[in-house]
């Protein structure tokens, strides 16, 4: 979902009934950024809807894990604050995240390809894949393509898509369509959360679609999460823990949770 900033004010547009609904959408999830909550009189009134049109916004918003519906209206949730706060989140944990992406690009080889998601710890690898040779990279994380064309011998494929600015990713239908089309070796996927009871989980059905493709497709699943992570769900579940080869994490996750997870068979690589 693309999400621009921008004030309250009235729109009368003429465009499709699909974009005047991506834009109250956008109007939402501002007001809710900047608020903290939203009435449904507040939609009504900005874009001339029914009441009716106004909850299905918002029951579709709350569906995806963005907002907590109330009586008249909706409160932010937690997730939706995360969105906002890419360039805060890259540098959490910094250290931990570039150990966790040098561990990680040493399961890639010369001439594989590969699937690298999007999420601020998968940025991390990129540096150093630098020296491989013939590899190709499919990706819907924009920093990761930026940093990845900066080194000829790897082909970079950008999956198209609506861009979420503030999580510098691509999504949507026409990103899980091309996603679809492609299949890798490895996929190297991150999770807003995981845990042994509900597996790896997403603050929206955005955020999944694609890793779970190129997941499905690869022959080797990566997931790379700092420790903060584990054992912290968030709202959307999008695979079973089982599904992966290899979960990679830092060495902040407590021993308890480590025997925990090993003695699931669960391959952790802790570094």
């Amino acid at each position: 979902m693309f999400i621009l900033l921008f004030d309250n004010v009235r729109f009368w547009l003429n465009n499709s009934t699909g974009m005047k609904k991506q834009i109250r959408e956008k109007y939402i999830l501002n007001t809710l950024y900047k608020k903290g909550e939203i009435s449904v009189n507040q939609i009504i009134d900005n874009f001339k809807v029914t009441s009716m049109t106004a909850r299905r916004d918002i029951a579709k918003l709350a569906e995806e894990g963005y907002l907590i519906r109330t009586h008249g209206g909706a409160l932010r949730a937690d997730p939706l604050e995360n969105m906002f706060s890419f360039s805060t989140r890259i540098d959490n944990n910094k250290n931990n995240k570039i150990n966790i992406g040098r561990r990680a690009a040493k399961y890639i080889h010369d001439n594989d390809s590969i699937y690298i998601d999007s999420g601020t710890t998968l940025i991390r690898m990129c540096q150093f894949l630098k020296d491989r040779k013939g590899i190709t990279v499919i990706t819907n994380s924009l920093p990761a393509a930026s940093e990845l064309t900066n080194y000829s011998n790897i082909k970079v494929t950008l999956l198209g898509g609506d861009i979420i600015h503030e999580r510098r990713s691509i999504y949507g239908h026409i990103a899980v369509a091309q996603a679809e089309k492609y299949s890798v070796n490895k996929a190297f996927i991150g999770t807003d959360g995981l845990s042994l009871k509900n597996g790896l989980t997403a603050y929206g059905n955005n955020e999944s679609q694609v890793s779970n493709i190129m997941a499905d497709s690869a022959s080797e699943v990566f997931l790379l999460c700092d420790s903060s992570k584990i054992e912290h769900d968030s709202t959307y579940k999008f695979a079973k823990i089982s599904s992966l080869d290899y979960l990679i994490t830092d060495n902040g996750v407590d021993k308890k949770t480590v025997q925990k997870y090993r003695k699931e068979k669960i391959n952790l690589v802790v570094v």
